[in-house]
């Protein structure tokens, strides 16, 4: 199919229904829905959120498992004109509703007693999916959107405690979708797997792309992605052509789940983003499927990917793999001084969500551009690819998730036996990132491991609890006062 003139997501979907309908869009382990079985179901959705108030540049909260239903709900929100809000539905009930508020949130999509549904902020009574999707809609006028518009709101851990939410508008989304098809050759013959939740920006590539290139978009069953059999059985099953996960995931699928030549024989292309993959698991990785196209990408959420790296028979195993080259939408800059990588151009966030101090924290202007400052420091290597050389924060990345280690001290420091606390992560070589809490509870300790996990686990997300918690009288300081982290490291790792 020819490229499309907008920028604007449902767009693509409303041209690749009308002219292959009777094509695959989504598929789960027992289902399939054509793309105009889904635009069917999208335009009923929003004629429903419409009719219950929500008005262009509107937030709905989409707390929802990446299901099908997920995918219409994203395109059903679009085609109403309003911005996606994807919370992911394990999240601690505290962290939702923060969430929910600080986005002002008109309507939520959730999941009920097993049954989706639509509630409104209003108190209105909530109305069931079936109810949602009893009246079609199809040629609903659309609302006047723009590609500057915001399409996606996606919320990242935040130092203070509370979640940022990274606003990204039609025209970002759409340089990463765009050049991904061109660049690894996705077309309507493919089917595309991503096991990232439906609030991780992993997902815009297999969502969108279907939109655009007439893909199947193929969703893993909820919960399998850290069960590397069954996935790497699902992927075989599916057919899937092309593969979109954090390292870790493709790891535990290649040392734990029996993933080696031959087993998916479809799959052609592999990328991988989020976190350092380490040479070892790209070496197998490379054996496993050969003849496919690996690539590693690199981009925070709040630039999607900014640059590309194709692994070569050259690639030195021994060491991770470069994050390598600029990808054509993107302007690149790193600062002599401290060797942070600047990112702009056209993938770009608008910036965080009600937030104007992190805004001006975040940005930079150079010569009349805007970039986004990573905290990510680079080197440029022999060959004029750029090498990720480490972070200037306390920032992380684990199983693709971007955790600001503040966020747990913050959630640790609110229980009332905890004195102070001191958190860090440590990189280990079968491990990969672990995080360690520092608890300093006085000489009398009145307090358990079991009673830290269940409050981490009533604030924090999953992937954000400590793997280690060390009960300490008190958390080292420097002579001036300060938390002294590199002697929690060193505790750390010993």
């Amino acid at each position: 199919m020819p490229e499309p003139d907008t920028a604007l997501l449902h767009e693509w979907l409303l041209r690749t229904a009308t002219a292959a309908p009777s094509a695959i869009a989504v598929e789960e382990e027992d289902r399939a829905t054509s793309f105009e079985e889904l635009l069917e179901s999208a335009w009923a959705l929003a004629a429903t959120l419409r009719a219950r108030g929500v008005r262009p540049g509107d937030r709905v909260a989409l707390v929802l498992p990446k299901t099908t239903e997920a995918v219409v709900a994203v395109f059903g929100c679009m085609l109403a004109g309003a911005v996606c809000v994807p919370i992911h539905p394990r999240w601690p009930v505290d962290r939702i509703a923060t969430v929910v508020e600080d986005c002002g949130a008109r309507l939520i999509l959730e999941v009920a007693d097993g049954v989706i549904q639509l509630t409104g902020t209003d108190g209105e009574s909530p109305v069931r999916w079936e109810d949602a999707l009893a009246s079609p809609a199809r040629g609903l006028p659309l609302p006047e959107r723009h590609e500057e518009d915001a399409a996606v709101i996606l919320f990242t851990s935040g130092s203070t405690g509370r979640p940022k939410g990274v606003v990204l508008s039609h025209r970002a989304v759409a340089a990463f979708v765009r050049w991904s098809a061109v660049e690894f050759g996705i077309g309507a013959a493919d089917r595309i797997a991503c096991p990232s939740p439906l609030g991780f920006d992993l997902s815009t590539f297999d969502l969108f792309n279907m939109a655009l290139s007439g893909a199947t978009c193929v969703l893993a069953p909820e919960g399998i992605a850290w069960m590397p059999r069954f996935l790497v059985r699902y992927a075989a099953w599916k057919r899937v052509t092309a593969w979109y996960s954090v390292p870790s995931i493709l790891s535990r699928m290649l040392r734990d789940g029996g993933m080696g030549p031959g087993i998916c024989p479809d799959i052609r292309v592999v990328l991988f983003a989020g976190e350092v993959i380490s040479g070892g698991d790209l070496a197998l990785l490379t054996v496993a499927v050969p003849g496919a196209i690996c690539a590693n990408l690199y981009g925070p959420t709040e630039t999607n990917v900014v640059t590309f790296y194709r692994v070569s028979p050259e690639f030195d195993r021994a060491a991770p793999p470069p994050i390598g080259r600029a990808c054509p939408f993107a302007d690149l800059l790193v600062d002599e001084s401290t060797g942070e990588l600047l990112a702009g151009g056209e993938s770009l966030m608008s910036g965080y969500w009600n937030r104007p101090e992190d805004n001006a924290r975040a940005f930079v202007n150079r010569d009349g551009r805007l970039y986004y400052r990573t905290g990510d420091r680079v080197r440029v290597d022999g060959f004029g690819d750029l090498v990720f050389a480490g972070r200037l924060d306390r920032q992380v990345k684990r199983r693709g998730y971007r955790i600001e280690l503040g966020e747990i001290e913050t959630a640790l420091s609110g229980h009332p036996a905890i004195l102070e606390v001191g958190v860090v992560a440590t990189q280990t070589p079968d491990r990969g990132i672990v995080i360690t809490a520092f608890v300093g509870t006085g000489p009398s300790r009145s307090l358990s491991l079991l009673d830290v996990k269940a409050h981490c686990a009533a604030a924090l997300p999953t992937y954000m609890v400590p793997d280690r918690v060390l009960f300490v009288e008190a958390v080292p300081r420097g002579t001036r006062g300060k938390m002294d982290y590199s002697a929690l490291e060193r505790l750390a790792g010993e």
